[in-house]
């Protein structure tokens, strides 16, 4: 028999690395969960779903088989458990000439049935879910419910196929609309499952655009959602790639637009603990942007802004810390490169 392409795409894109779909052959790429690719893991994707004749198979380590085997391998799960999962599909025997009818995807706000970890009155419903208990201890021991500049709201779903019983980060527009999400998972090194997920099939926006204030003349830019939570007019744009020139996706380019007066200051992690920043900062400062470059006494005690704010106790990260540390131009490749 053959799993659905749906299901399968949705299990991929749960299990697999940084997945990226290519439409004009039908392919899935992503990282490896089985080898974890080496020093390669977050650069290169080496493992491959053809979903035509429902294979996948690894570059790296060679690892090949059919859907459910490499389901149930990566995630441990029984044949009856997939069958089960994937009951919501018509599955299929398998033909030479047959193709999979896809379901047409549903463009989801949130993920399903999302309950608002913010809300009180939703709280008090769940108190007794062990999930929803996962959910709160984790905003906690993060400081995401005392942070300077959190979100509006923070989510977690028991039902979603591909983000449940994760943190659902609500990416809110400037008009107030949820218009993107990530989700990360709850509990560190649990199995192969990646720590961030994308809405699939959506534009990246900025987190907390609808946040920037006219308060402060600068805007910050931080990589991930849960720094920016910390430094007040702070955005993040959701993963960067160290070594690309494309800074921004177009509709964040549209956000960025409607704040030409603000300055732009990049805020990444520490460079003296993460290789992808040190090479990203190196990158912007060629491009003329102005870089918050930490100062060994922190960079080298915190990998970041959260780690910082739980280090020191404190809940928001100073704007004159950050303006301090800030450089462009020979100042800034000088004082990187005593790193």
């Amino acid at each position: 028999m053959i799993l659905p392409e749906d299901y399968v795409s949705q299990k991929f894109y749960q299990l697999a690395g940084y997945v990226k779909h290519k439409r004009y052959n039908n392919v899935y790429e992503g990282g490896c969960p089985i080898c974890r690719e080496g020093k390669s893991w977050g650069r290169k994707r080496r493992l491959y779903y053809v979903a035509k004749q429902s294979y996948i198979y690894c570059h790296n380590c060679g690892w090949t088989g059919d859907p459910i085997k490499f389901i149930q391998q990566v995630e441990g799960i029984t044949f009856k458990d997939i069958l089960d999962e994937a009951k919501d599909y018509d599955i299929v025997p398998i033909h030479e000439d047959q193709q999979l009818e896809k379901k047409q995807y549903q463009d989801h706000t949130l993920p399903v049935d999302s309950i608002n970890l913010f809300d009180d009155s939703q709280v008090s419903y769940f108190k007794d879910d062990s999930i929803v208990k996962t959910a709160l201890q984790y905003i906690k021991n993060r400081k995401l419910d005392v942070a300077a500049n959190k979100p509006k709201s923070l989510w977690v779903s028991h039902k979603d196929f591909t983000h449940k019983n994760r943190l659902v980060l609500p990416f809110y527009d400037t008009d107030g609309k949820i218009v993107f999400y990530q989700t990360r998972t709850l509990i560190e090194g649990k199995g192969t499952l990646p720590k961030y997920l994308s809405k699939i099939g959506s534009d990246k926006s900025l987190f907390n655009i609808n946040n920037i204030t006219s308060n402060i003349d600068k805007i910050f830019i931080a990589e991930g959602p849960i720094d920016a939570c910390f430094i007040r007019n702070c955005v993040a744009v959701a993963g960067i790639q160290e070594n690309s020139d494309t800074t921004f996706t177009q509709k964040q380019d549209n956000q960025l637009d409607r704040f030409k007066f603000h300055d732009r200051v990049w805020v990444l992690d520490s460079q003296y603990q993460d290789k992808a920043a040190r090479l990203k900062t190196r990158k912007l400062i060629e491009q003329q942007e102005s870089v918050f470059i930490w100062p060994e006494k922190y960079g080298t005690a915190f990998k970041d802004f959260n780690d910082m704010c739980l280090g020191l106790g404190i809940s928001e990260v100073p704007y004159k810390f950050i303006l301090d540390n800030t450089y462009t131009g020979p100042k800034a490749m000088l004082k990187l490169g005593s790193i």
